[in-house]
């Protein structure tokens, strides 16, 4: 095999590192999957409310914003032009706005506190830089449109400039580039500030200061007043990337201009789960509210729409297959073809009981009568032996258990009995009695297939995404040549790339700047209780990986924070309906 064939599809999963032309390659487009009930592809557009994007990491929100934002939208504008002789302009006028994406690095926006520095005057600071840096957002895209002749620089001069140079109280300015190069100047004050506080604690003296709007909505609104290309009902939608990281402060910045928005300048914002520090404005006696400045929108929640979301994740997967040259000259393009359809648990169960067949039978003797063991043998199916096995336990005579389980072998699911039997095999208990039947015979569960991949990545596309990768750098390092030729990777290889990625997020929780301690103690201590459940001889557990709480009665600060980082994280995942542990059983009981 010519290695210059081959790369890891599943290679670069952060979109935030993604160049615009990989974001364009891999975009998988949800909404004809109906994945987010609350959101349609008109809406990022035309949606004349501000819209809150929340979801774990890894959960898409990068890729999702990043897809809308100018830069990317232009060069399907391009092609667009291109091959139906469509103006740019006039293709961003059918989408109905432009996208400016922002996004600001954590320590960038820490580095607006401390030193001495007090509080207000921080916020002053990074209000000035914010404006600054949605007006260079502005001003670039603007750039572009002239460079490729859309709109003409000699009218930008003419009609815009003068009134951007009174806006920034500089009238000496007569071009679109010293308009650039004053934005770009006041942006470097900040920065050389930012650098310098550390040492010397000076005062910021700007050559000129912006309050929260004064470029944000101006520009926009010069924008549409005096360039013709602008006229039209074009928004202009502010995308900003990872809010959870703004400061307390500054989200009260960013808040006050969700409620004072324009209709021509709206909100696209990502953040993960209780990704709001606060839901203050500047004034502290008012407040933003769902529903009133914003509306939001769960990507988790398509882990309630299982057919959607799989289809999904393998359109993700046939486009970054078909980005390798060895897999798209084979046609074997299909992510199945690589991890098969979905796990074969009596297959899994026979190979484990092979070489000692009764030893589930002799973990249970002191429970059995030995005269009914023979009614509950069937040797081609270790599983069904251990539910018969169950059945009993539960109080059915061994003959009826029998008959139900000669009932199912037969499909004779008419009869209540063997209906039953259907029901607790196939609905219920299929899987519980495979990770019972591992704890008897003291062997680790598998963990293979696409469904098995689809079903641990828990709505989260990047790590079904991390997964693949895993599985496929596996099967390269163990044998290249006969596993990618033959184009199936082993059920092992695929278990350890699960195990080596659900033991790689443990240690990562550890590296949680605030409460990884608590969290990683958390998780531990919840899975050792899910464990013992698992292992549970009767099965009185079959959902074993839930709990119900409400974590805004937890007293102590630093554990109910901790508990709103886990879900962050998505260390845990909120769900929309979870069962009791049993009849009778209250939903906090674990």
């Amino acid at each position: 095999m010519d290695k210059n064939l081959y790369s890891n599809p599943f290679s670069g999963i952060n979109a935030a590192q993604l160049n615009d032309q990989d974001i364009l390659d891999y975009w998988c487009d949800p909404f004809p999957y109906k994945l987010f009930s609350g959101v349609k592809e008109s809406d990022i557009f035309k949606d004349p409310n501000n819209i809150v994007l929340m979801g774990g990491r890894s959960t898409g929100k990068t890729m999702f914003l990043r897809y809308w934002s100018f830069p990317v939208q232009l060069k399907l504008a391009v092609k667009l032009k291109r091959e139906q002789k469509i103006s740019i302009i006039d293709y961003f006028k059918k989408k109905g706005g432009i996208g400016f994406y922002i996004r600001i690095d954590g320590p960038v926006l820490r580095s607006f506190k401390g030193f001495g520095i007090s509080a207000e005057k921080w916020n002053s600071v990074f209000t000035h830089y914010f404006e600054l840096i949605i007006a260079r957002n502005y001003l670039e895209i603007l750039k572009v449109l002239i460079d490729l002749e859309e709109i003409s620089e000699d009218e930008i001069n003419k009609v815009l400039v003068p009134k951007i140079a009174s806006l920034i109280e500089d009238n000496s300015l007569t071009k679109f580039e010293e308009i650039l190069f004053f934005i770009d100047e006041r942006i470097r004050e900040v920065d050389i500030y930012r650098g310098n506080v550390p040492f010397y604690n000076n005062e910021f003296k700007p050559h000129k200061g912006f309050a929260s709007q004064a470029l944000s909505f101006e520009i926009p609104y010069l924008l549409k007043k005096f360039v013709n290309q602008f006229h039209d009902k074009l928004k202009f939608i502010i995308f900003i990337d990872e809010y959870e990281n703004f400061l307390e402060d500054q989200q009260r910045v960013i808040n006050t201009m969700l409620r004072f928005s324009k209709d021509f300048i709206k909100f696209r914002i990502g953040m993960r789960l209780e990704g709001f520090r606060t839901f203050n404005m500047i004034s502290e006696d008012d407040f933003i509210k769902e529903g009133r400045e914003y509306r939001k929108v769960m990507l988790e929640e398509i882990t309630d729409k299982e057919k959607g979301y799989t289809d999904f994740l393998k359109e993700i997967s046939r486009k970054r297959l078909c980005s390798v040259q060895l897999f798209l000259n084979s046609g074997k393009i299909n992510i199945i073809d690589f991890l098969q359809s979905s796990e074969d648990l009596e297959n899994e169960a026979c190979i484990l009981a092979a070489n000692y067949p009764d030893k589930h039978f002799e973990y249970f003797k002191k429970l059995l009568d030995p005269r009914a063991v023979s009614l509950l043998r069937y040797k081609k199916n270790p599983l069904l032996e251990l539910l018969n096995i169950l059945w009993v336990l539960r109080g059915n005579k061994p003959e009826d258990t029998q008959k139900a389980m000669n009932g199912y072998l037969h499909g004779e699911f008419t009869k209540p009995l063997v209906s039953k039997y259907r029901r607790d095999y196939v609905d219920k208990y299929k899987l519980s009695l495979m990770f019972l039947l591992c704890s008897i015979y003291r062997k680790n569960k598998k963990y293979y297939s696409f469904n098995t991949y689809s079903y641990l990545s828990s709505g989260i596309v990047g790590h079904f995404i991390e997964l693949c990768r895993r599985a496929f750098q596996y099967a390269e390092f163990e044998n290249k040549e006969i596993s990618l030729q033959k184009l199936v990777i082993s059920e092992d290889q695929q278990t350890k790339a699960a195990l080596d990625y659900s033991e790689s997020e443990l240690q990562q929780l550890i590296r949680i700047e605030e409460y990884g301690g608590y969290i990683y103690k958390f998780i531990n201590n919840i899975g050792n209780i899910f464990r013992d459940f698992h292992k549970d001889e009767k099965i009185r557990y079959p959902e074993t990986n839930q709990f119900s709480t409400d974590y805004n009665m937890i007293a102590q600060n630093e554990y109910n924070e901790s508990f709103k980082t886990a879900i962050r994280w998505s260390a845990i995942q909120r769900k929309a309906k979870i069962q009791q542990t049993g009849p009778g059983k209250h939903l906090k009981d674990i």
